[in-house]
């Protein structure tokens, strides 16, 4: 069995490569530009949350606290004429990039340690290639992309901004796998020389 220190190389490495593949993906490729919209009148609502006080947090509206107030005709009729949705508020102040890129990071770095926990359990020492490379490859996909899909079932996110997300996912996992497969304990002694 390959020892969970055999494989720190390709934790490190597969996490830094999903780091700036990540930043890649959101900064430098165009395909995310559509996925967040304006509202009609950003500054009037700002203005209306601002006033209100409404800080940092996740908010639903019309809101429910109970799923006995569903069926309240007034609470149907608030649903019923909309706008209905999910509100997500960051804290007030300036960003901040810097906790957010080493939390993002912090995240590769788990991803990357559960691949090698699964994989380590699962596939001997110099085993080929090909084996390495898809059960990695199944692990890092499935940690990379599909909790998104609770998004749009749930919480009105859009198939397509989450299809993109899920596509963006598989790059990164794709990337994780090559890692561990190349540098995965033992494949030097059944590469031909």
């Amino acid at each position: 069995m390959v020892e969970l220190s055999q494989l720190w190389l390709p934790v490190l490495l597969s996490a830094v490569a999903v780091f700036f593949l990540s930043f890649c993906m959101w900064m430098l490729l165009p395909h995310h530009k559509g996925d967040w919209g304006p509202l009609p009148d950003e500054d009037g609502l700002m203005n209306l949350l601002r006033a209100q006080g409404v800080g940092g947090g996740q908010f639903s509206f019309p809101h429910c606290s109970d799923p006995k107030e569903m069926k309240d005709p007034a609470y149907v009729e608030k649903y019923s004429k909309g706008p209905k949705g999910f509100l997500v508020l960051r804290p007030d102040g300036p960003p901040n990039m810097g906790a957010s890129m080493a939390t993002s990071f912090g995240f590769n770095l788990i991803t990357a340690l559960l691949v090698a926990f699964v994989a380590r359990q699962t596939i001997p020492v110099g085993d080929p290639m090909g084996m390495v490379f898809r059960v990695t490859l199944t692990v890092a996909f499935l940690a990379n992309s599909f909790g998104l899909v609770w998004g749009p079932i749930w919480f009105g996110r859009t198939w397509g901004s989450t299809l993109r997300e899920m596509g963006d996912g598989l790059v990164y996992s794709l990337a994780t796998a090559g890692i561990f497969a190349a540098l995965w304990p033992g494949l030097d002694s059944i590469l031909p020389s």
